[in-house]
């Protein structure tokens, strides 16, 4: 009966540990999960910046992990001297607290002794020449008892003193392995902290990688729905295409954006501010070059991404116009796109709805609803051919 309840207990225990096991994995991948999903939520340049900053890390662990390598090489050699010392002084300290225990034992025998010869002469004792000869006798054993007690208490005072002198050199030993195995462990640690580190430096360096990718595939299908509207001219998108079409082989493909497209196809707008397309913002992504860090190419955005300060935002329209466009997209999600006086074009990206009144064709007050985001808002402008600097058009205040 109680072999079965052992086994039970046993198994229960055995479950309870899985469990907790279990339990502690999927804490870690939820965290790890959570972590990436804000990676997939910063901007390229924060992103950028985090990648930088993991390899500077990177860099520092490995400076920290060789010095510690090449201090614990130094520490194990004289740990392994010291851990023989440690055997041989622990051996002696235990034969010279033999030889002290010993020697308590002779003391105390031979006090007793030369107690039991400094008695008191009982009365009624009659001196004769045997007792002369007998004091005499018992003067020079007491004489010989107090020599060898003097000896041995010079022994025992000196192996005292050694059992102390070994007790202080196995107490040092102690404490210098205690500082190698402290090094040791602070090793480990940085050698898991470093494979961390590396793990997270792929992972962002994916997201990275997509992110750009995205970034050129969404670009070129909003150059080519603008291309298809006339909005943009195909000889101007031919040539933006075929600089994008460089390849960069950095770990994974990524294409360069746009270099060149700035020079020929930017125009600064000069005319009257109007409202913005959300209420409350930041903005996620600027307008222009961008000069990405940690693959070293230049990077051309043609639209800024506005990130709303509230989840299911309002998206309004910022001037008066005529939709010319509204439909969902493979890479851009729902995207309506507003014609304005003087050639200039408002194209809404990445909306979650649109409005259920807005028809190509239909004319659109200032004002009016678009549609509405989750998070973000891709707004681009673009005037006669050129791009306009979206943020010169509305209004930040």
């Amino acid at each position: 009966m109680r072999k079965n309840i052992l086994i039970f207990f046993c198994f229960f225990l055995f479950v309870d540990i899985s469990l907790a096991n279990a339990i502690n994995e999927k804490t870690k991948s939820l965290e790890e999960n959570k972590r990436i999903q804000e990676q997939l939520n910063k901007k390229l340049e924060d992103l950028a910046s985090d990648i930088l900053n993991g390899e500077k890390s990177l860099k520092d662990l490995s400076l920290q992990i060789e010095s510690l390598n090449s201090q614990t090489s130094k520490l194990e050699a004289s740990a392994k001297a010291q851990n023989q010392e440690l055997n041989t002084l622990t051996s002696q300290n235990e034969d010279l607290l033999k030889s002290k225990s010993n020697m308590e034992g002779k003391l105390i025998s031979l006090m007793a002794k030369d107690f039991a010869y400094d008695l008191p002469i009982p009365q009624g004792y009659i001196e004769s020449e045997e007792s002369f000869m007998a004091f005499e006798i018992l003067g020079s054993l007491n004489k010989v008892l107090n020599e060898e007690i003097f000896k041995i208490s010079k022994d025992y005072e000196g192996v005292s003193r050694l059992i102390d002198d070994k007790q202080a050199q196995i107490k040092k030993i102690n404490e210098s392995l205690k500082d190698y195995n402290a090094q040791l462990a602070k090793l480990q640690s940085l050698k898991q902290k470093q494979i961390s580190e590396i793990n997270k430096q792929k992972t962002d360096r994916a997201i990275y990688a997509k992110k750009l990718d995205d970034l050129q595939a969404q670009q070129e299908e909003l150059r080519k729905t603008l291309n298809q509207l006339k909005i943009i001219d195909d000889k101007e998108d031919a040539n933006s295409n075929k600089n994008d079409a460089k390849v960069v082989k950095n770990n994974q493909k990524i294409r360069q954006l746009g270099s060149s497209y700035q020079g020929s196809s930017v125009k600064r707008y000069t005319g009257k501010k109007t409202i913005a397309p959300l209420d409350s913002f930041t903005v996620k992504q600027k307008f222009g070059n961008y000069i990405d860090p940690v693959y070293n190419l230049k990077i051309f955005n043609e639209n800024v991404v506005l990130r709303s300060n509230k989840s299911d935002a309002v998206v309004k329209n910022v001037l008066d116009g005529k939709i010319v466009f509204a439909k969902d997209t493979s890479m851009l999600a729902r995207v309506v796109i507003v014609e304005h006086d003087n050639g200039i074009h408002t194209i809404y990206a990445h909306l979650d709805k649109i409005a259920p009144n807005i028809k190509v064709g239909k004319n659109i007050k200032k004002g009016a609803v678009v549609g509405r985001i989750k998070n973000d808002l891709t707004f681009e402008v673009t005037q006669k051919n050129f791009h306009i600097n979206p943020l010169e058009l509305i209004s930040l205040n």
